[in-house]
């Protein structure tokens, strides 16, 4: 049988990723949805067994076929502005929405008076820690604020800002010359060396921002050099194997904080390449992994706060069939029209920086009359 290297399937109609995606952001929903059930994150799916909780696994494997697609966006791209201009535009425009429908939507639920909600300072600090990316877990008033996991609003976007901060990374080191192949050959690896030793140095901490920052810069740069090296990148069950026993033998410890990602971002990789005709094809044509991403933790909580009685099965199915609705609309209505005004607005802000960086015109330069002679002046007079 002739090999497959992953160079074969990068073609989105060769391969599975957007379901994939799409997976991963389902997978989210569900762990979210067990805890904000109870109120205890003990009692997500694979906690106590792994490292990484389910929503865990599925992040990392979403920011590994980010930095696949996303490295492949950027060899697509015209320049460095355009790219970043196109990843600006896949994050915002849905975020705004849903940061503004959540604010809608305090009026309705928050145990105090509309007049009351929009009064409240909180109300206006949550659009603005929203969509600045500094933090998931802002709340706003008196909405969710007797549910088991009381006051947070939408937690999933916490990992928005490392996403935007991969991009960024991404984005310098192809401006300054770093990721051609020579080079990167050299520069992830040590990268991940570096990431590698830092995460098995810190295990057993209460993670922060800094261990965040370098787990889903492992997962996106191992991403980024699958697609570097896509030439050379066989996809096949026997590497999927080696690394999903390795995974199992060290389950639980400090070195499946490592393993882990690179194992399942393969595994995505396997199983990108299964044929699956139709669901493909749909798939491609409906990217909503974003939508379900944003919209998935909103929906289980507003769930739990209408009917408190829901089982967990309900929760998670109507949890899972209401973000995907949202997320479709919002696909088609809002992120997909966004992405196809890139270079609209693409040549929008180069139009405006050219203005504002040019030099005003300058008033004629008056010509000079000549000397009037003592004589003249007399004769005037």
């Amino acid at each position: 049988m002739k090999p497959i290297f992953l160079k074969d399937i990068l073609d989105p109609k060769q391969n599975n990723f957007t379901l994939l995606r799409l997976l991963a952001a389902l997978a989210v929903v569900v762990s979210h949805a067990v805890f904000l059930k109870s109120g205890n994150k003990a009692d997500e799916i694979f906690a106590g067994s792994s490292v990484y909780v389910l929503g865990d696994h599925a992040v990392n494997v979403f920011f590994v076929l980010s930095g696949l697609t996303v490295a492949a966006s950027l060899d697509r791209s015209k320049d460095i502005v355009s790219f970043v201009i196109a990843r600006m535009l896949r994050i915002f425009p849905a975020l705004i929405v849903c940061t503004g429908l959540l604010v809608l939507l305090g009026i309705a639920i928050a145990d105090c008076s509309a007049l009351e909600y929009l009064a409240d300072t909180r109300v206006i600090t949550y659009v603005l820690k929203t969509l600045s990316l500094s933090t998931g877990a802002a709340e706003l008033p008196g909405v969710f604020a007797n549910n088991p996991y009381p006051s947070v609003v939408n937690a999933s976007l916490w990992t928005l800002k490392y996403e935007v901060m991969c991009y960024l990374v991404l984005a310098l080191l192809s401006a300054v010359g770093l990721l051609e192949k020579r080079r990167v050959s050299l520069l992830l690896p040590a990268i991940g060396i570096a990431a590698s030793a830092f995460l098995l140095y810190r295990f057993g901490d209460q993670a922060d921002w800094s261990q965040h920052l370098v787990r889903f810069w492992l997962c996106f740069s191992f991403g980024v050099g699958l697609f570097v090296f896509r030439d050379h990148v066989r996809i096949s069950i026997l590497p999927a194997l080696l690394l999903a026993a390795l995974t199992w033998m060290v389950l639980g410890t400090a070195a499946e904080r490592v393993v882990s990602p690179i194992a399942t971002g393969y595994a995505a990789l396997l199983l990108g390449r299964v044929p699956l005709g139709r669901l493909r094809t749909f798939s491609n044509n409906n990217d909503v992994s974003y939508g379900v991403y944003i919209f998935g933790w909103p929906v289980s909580q507003l769930l739990i706060h209408l009917y408190p009685p829901l089982n967990l099965w309900a929760l998670n199915g109507l949890s899972i069939i209401l973000a995907s609705a949202l997320a479709y609309l919002s696909w088609h209505w809002i992120e997909r029209p966004s992405l196809r005004a890139r270079d609209g607005f693409v040549r929008w802000c180069r139009a405006f920086v050219a203005f504002c960086t040019s030099d005003p015109p300058r008033p004629p330069a008056e010509t000079p009359h000549p000397a009037t002679s003592d004589t003249e002046r007399v004769a005037r007079n």
